[in-house]
């Protein structure tokens, strides 16, 4: 190789200046050239002269923008309710990840989380309809982004997250930012011991650490969701979840999870066969995530005669 391109380099040399490098390529040559002494053209493909040829490294600013600009027009065609025309995400929390799209900021993130607020919205019209006045309870919500969708698309839901306590504090501190007045103090809400499908719809979204889930009222969830932490859990958690999950969800379970999860530190593998599910739930939904080949979605129909109204 180093041959070859030394007869390239004699050739071009001897044409004339229309064929040869001008001042702007002559100085990306000679950093080329570096390359090709240092045998770079056997990974051609992996290294500075493919970057410069053909684009970016893979993990740079440049991909992820493009990212977010592909994934905001895929969703754009499943934006029914035009959300997504003005949409502008928050800047509380920081806004290293957020991008100019249409003018407008918003992040991988906040784009997830819109789809995922269709997607519920589609299982549930699977399921027998969109419910009016939706309670929706979230399991593992991170730092709330799909609280404040929830919120933003579905005005008049009451939305509830149930968390481990690093997790929780994120969520209380964002959330009480971006949605100001909506969010029940965790002073409080620690305290109850048992709550009422009344109690939970006079406010809008309320903040509990992951046992209060005994609390809740069976059949008084319209929707369950939890988004990539299911297979992040030990058997035993995953089991006591799914049996809550089936006692409290009148209406329909939304789960995104990676296809497979091989959980060392817990001694578990976790697929998408493997989980729990009641043999009286109805699959409604069954598709690979729009992001991520590696992880499904799915949704099911639960549903109890409720006590209460």
């Amino acid at each position: 190789d180093l041959q070859t391109y030394l007869l390239m380099k004699a050739d071009n040399d001897s044409a004339t200046n229309r064929y040869r490098a001008g001042d702007f390529w002559r100085a990306i040559n000679a950093d080329f050239a570096d390359c090709i002494y240092g045998g770079a053209v056997d990974t051609v493909r992996n290294g500075y002269i493919n970057r410069r040829f053909s684009g970016p490294e893979p993990c740079s600013r440049q991909v992820y923008e493009a990212l977010v600009w592909m994934y905001y027009n895929t969703l754009v065609s499943i934006d029914t309710q035009g959300f997504l025309k003005d949409a502008v995400e928050p800047p509380e929390g920081g806004t290293e990840d957020q991008v100019s799209v249409d003018g407008r900021q918003m992040s991988l993130d906040f784009l997830q989380s819109v789809e995922e607020v269709y997607r519920l919205r589609a299982a549930w019209s699977m399921a027998g309809g969109v419910p009016r006045k939706p309670l929706i309870v979230e399991l593992g919500a991170g730092y709330g982004r799909l609280a404040y969708a929830c919120r933003k698309m579905i005005p008049d839901c009451t939305y509830v997250i149930l968390d481990l306590p690093e997790a929780l504090l994120c969520a209380n501190s964002w959330l009480g930012r971006v949605i100001p007045g909506e969010v029940v103090p965790y002073a409080a809400s620690r305290l109850v011991n048992n709550f009422t499908i009344e109690m939970l719809r006079e406010r809008k979204v309320w903040i509990l650490g992951a046992h209060q889930i005994e609390a809740l009222p069976s059949a008084s969830v319209d929707a369950f969701v939890n988004v990539y932490s299911l297979a992040e859990m030990p058997a035993g958690a995953i089991d006591n979840y799914f049996a809550h999950i089936d006692r409290l969800t009148d209406g329909v379970f939304y789960s995104k999870q990676r296809t497979c999860e091989d959980n060392k530190k817990d001694g578990i593998t976790v697929s998408c066969s493997t989980y729990p599910v009641r043999a009286s739930w109805e699959t409604t939904m069954f598709r690979k995530s729009t992001l991520y080949e590696q992880f499904f979605e799915t949704a099911y129909s639960i549903r109890h005669a409720r006590s209460s109204p």
